[in-house]
């Protein structure tokens, strides 16, 4: 199961820049900062949590926001494959540091999240896969996506 953690104040002071991948049709994050990633990929682990703190302009008025997330990863015979993570949906304006629900168009908001669950396909030594991060409105229309590549380290 998916699991948030508010990690504030840490991400901050010992966060780098991630180089992000835009999604289609969707505004990528103002900025995004990680404790877990260079300048261009994600190192992850069983032990080790990916986390995210994100700045995004809210487009709209908005009661609330929700994450999706999706991996995305080829198979060994070169197929593509996605694996879409189950998230609770009522929980995204908790993960909100700068701002509380509901909010206003044109807000700057800063949000942050880990997980510390992965799917079992995606674990192993080297495994190299992309994770596509959205954040949605209570209309379901994108406030924010970004794809960034992960690496398994163990």
């Amino acid at each position: 199961m998916w699991r948030f953690l508010i990690f504030g104040v840490v991400i901050i002071t010992a966060a780098s820049a991630v180089k992000l991948e835009k999604c289609r049709n969707k505004p990528l994050p103002l900025d995004v900062r990680s404790t877990t990633c260079d300048d261009t990929t994600c190192y992850i682990s069983i032990s080790n949590p990916i986390g995210f703190e994100l700045d995004a302009r809210i487009p709209n008025d908005t009661l609330h926001v929700f994450p999706s997330v999706l991996f995305l990863y080829r198979l060994p015979e070169g197929n593509r494959a996605e694996i879409p993570m189950e998230i609770d949906l009522s929980r995204g304006c908790d993960y909100l540091v700068s701002h509380t629900c509901p909010l206003s168009k044109d807000d700057i908001a800063t949000w942050t999240f880990d997980w510390d669950f992965l799917p079992a396909e995606v674990f192993g030594e080297g495994v190299k896969f992309r994770a596509e991060i959205n954040l949605y409105d209570k209309n379901v229309d994108p406030v924010t996506c970004f794809r960034v590549n992960l690496v398994m380290i163990e």
